[in-house]
């Protein structure tokens, strides 16, 4: 599926749960970015939670976490989080994510081409 599609498809049932990403005025826009950036950091702050954990299993003797193996699932749920509020975001901005990444891409391109091997 493309990326437009997908995000288009989530911020559609966002809108049917009553979570809005359609404002009149500035401040509203900017009260609901605000909120989705604490969501998105509160989820980003669970997958480094769990990481530290299984990195804490490797190099601590006698600390009883998950592995890298049995925390993919979970980890793989917060990045899909992650990306519903990144795609919160977007929209609210009225981005169009798919193109914004594909232009960083190409910047990033000119950026570290020196470094291709």
């Amino acid at each position: 599926m493309e990326l437009s599609k997908l995000i288009r498809e989530q911020v559609n049932r966002d809108r049917k749960r009553g979570f809005s990403v359609d404002f009149e005025a500035d401040a509203e826009r900017e009260e609901q970015l605000m909120r989705d950036v604490i969501g998105l950091v509160g989820e980003v702050g669970e997958f480094s939670n769990l990481l530290k954990k299984v990195m804490l299993t490797r190099t601590v003797a006698g600390y009883d976490g998950p592995d890298l193996t049995s925390a993919g699932p979970e980890l793989r749920e917060e990045l899909a989080d992650i990306a519903i509020y990144i795609f919160r975001l977007a929209t609210i901005l009225g981005s169009d994510l798919e193109e914004d990444i594909l232009a960083k891409i190409s910047r990033n391109d000119e950026r570290y081409r020196r470094l291709e091997k």
